[in-house]
C-alpha cells in the first residue's frame, strides 16, 4: 500500500513537473529565441577567436590532442572522477543562476553565461575541425554530442528561469501581491528543477556513455 502511494506520488511529482515545464516554455517563446540567439552568437565569436589563436597558441593545443588520441585505445577512464568532477563544475553555475535569479543580477549572469558557454561550444568544434580536420570533426561528433543534446536544453531552461525571474523582480518591486509572487515562486523552483534534471542526465551521458563511444570508435581517430 505504501509502496503504491509512493509511486503516485512520484508520478504525480513528475506530472506537475512536465506541465509546469512544458507551460514555461510554450509562455516563453520569446525569450528562448532570445537565449538561442546569444548561444549562437558564442558560438560565432568562438569559432571567430580559433583564427585569432597565436601559432604557438595552436602548436601547443595540437600536441596536446594528439597526445590524447594517441591514448585513447589503451587507456582506462575513472567514469566516477570523470562524474565528479563535472558534476561539481555544472552544479556550482546551475547554483549561481539559482541564485542570482533571485536578484537583478540574473539578467545580466544568464545572459553571459549562455553566451559563455556557446563560445565553448563554438571553440572546441572549430579548433578540432580546423587543426585535424575529418579526425577533428568525427571527435567533435562523439565527444560533444551525446551529452550536448541534452545539456543546451538544460542550459537554455535554467537560464531562461533565471532571466525570467529577475525581471519579474524587476517589474513587480513595487507590488504587494503575495500570492501572486509565491505562485510565481514556485513555478519558477519547478522549472528550474526541470532544468537540472537535464543538467544532470547530460553528466551521466558525458561521464558513462561517452566514454565508451570514444572508445568504441577510436579506429575512426587514427
Amino acid at each position: 500500500m505504501k509502496c503504491g502511494q509512493k509511486s503516485e506520488g512520484v508520478a504525480a511529482l513528475f506530472g506537475r513537473l512536465n506541465y509546469i515545464a512544458t507551460k514555461h516554455i510554450r509562455e516563453n517563446g520569446i525569450l528562448y529565441i532570445f537565449l538561442l540567439f546569444l548561444f549562437f552568437l558564442g558560438i560565432s565569436l568562438g569559432a571567430y577567436w580559433v583564427n585569432n589563436l597565436s601559432v604557438e597558441s595552436k602548436d601547443l593545443l595540437t600536441r596536446y590532442l594528439n597526445g590524447f588520441f594517441s591514448l585513447i585505445p589503451e587507456s582506462i577512464l575513472n567514469n566516477g572522477k570523470l562524474f565528479k568532477t563535472s558534476f561539481i563544475n555544472n552544479m556550482v553555475s546551475a547554483a549561481l543562476l539559482l541564485i542570482f535569479g533571485f536578484t537583478y543580477l540574473g539578467i545580466g549572469f544568464s545572459s553571459l553565461y549562455i553566451t559563455f558557454k556557446g563560445f565553448c561550444f563554438g571553440f572546441s568544434v572549430a579548433f578540432l575541425v580546423e587543426g585535424f580536420g575529418r579526425k577533428g570533426l568525427i571527435f567533435s561528433l562523439i565527444s560533444l554530442l551525446p551529452h550536448s543534446i541534452v545539456l543546451i536544453p538544460g542550459i537554455l531552461v535554467l537560464c531562461s528561469v533565471s532571466l525570467q525571474y529577475s525581471l519579474f523582480l524587476l517589474k513587480s518591486r513595487k507590488e504587494r501581491r503575495y500570492e501572486s509572487n509565491r505562485q510565481y515562486l514556485i513555478n519558477y523552483l519547478f522549472s528550474y528543477t526541470f532544468g537540472l534534471t537535464l543538467l544532470i542526465m547530460s553528466i551521466v551521458i558525458e561521464s558513462y556513455i561517452t566514454p565508451i563511444i570514444i572508445k568504441s570508435l577510436s579506429s575512426l581517430l587514427k
